[in-house]
C-alpha cells in the first residue's frame, strides 16, 4: 500500500501521480499507451490527407476523360 497520497488505493492517474505509477509498474504501460494514441492520431491525419489527394486525382482524371471525349468527337 502506498502511503501519503490523497487518492484511494489502486486508483490514480499515471500522468499526475508518477511515483505511484512507477511503484505499481504502470509508468511504462502509460507511456506505451500515449505513444500508441499519438501514432493513431498521426495515422488518421495521414489517411485524411491521402483521401484528399485521391479525390483530387479522381477529379483530374475525370477532366482528362472529358477532354479526351471532346477531342475524339471534334476530331
Amino acid at each position: 500500500m502506498l502511503i501519503g497520497h490523497d487518492h484511494p488505493p489502486g486508483v490514480f492517474d499515471a500522468g499526475h501521480c508518477r511515483p505511484c505509477a512507477r511503484q505499481a509498474g504502470l509508468l511504462d504501460h502509460y507511456h506505451r499507451v500515449q505513444e500508441e494514441e499519438a501514432w493513431l492520431r498521426q495515422a488518421s491525419a495521414s489517411a485524411r490527407a491521402a483521401h484528399r489527394c485521391a479525390l483530387w486525382a479522381l477529379g483530374f482524371s475525370g477532366v482528362g476523360v472529358l477532354l479526351a471525349a471532346v477531342a475524339l468527337l471534334t476530331g
